[in-house]
């Protein structure tokens, strides 16, 4: 549930932007710092539940790449 909760932080900090006020160019440094910090959050979150779990997260995204290469 906080993996989802960060999530959704990292939205509401974009949701009312343009394409082009989220462009790189565009974000504000303090824009861009919240960004990243949401991000880590949700690294966090992430890496630590796939540790509870005993998932190794580069091989899950190596199998999920290799799926999507036949679907896409």
């Amino acid at each position: 549930m906080a993996l989802a909760g960060e999530a959704g932080e990292l939205v509401a900090e974009l949701q009312w932007l343009t394409p082009g006020e989220a462009s790189p160019e565009a974000l504000t440094l303090a824009k861009r710092e919240a960004l990243m910090m949401e991000m880590a959050d949700i690294q966090i979150y992430l890496l630590r539940l796939a540790d509870v779990l005993g998932v190794d997260v580069a091989d899950a995204v190596r199998k999920k790449l290799a799926i999507n290469e036949t679907r896409f």
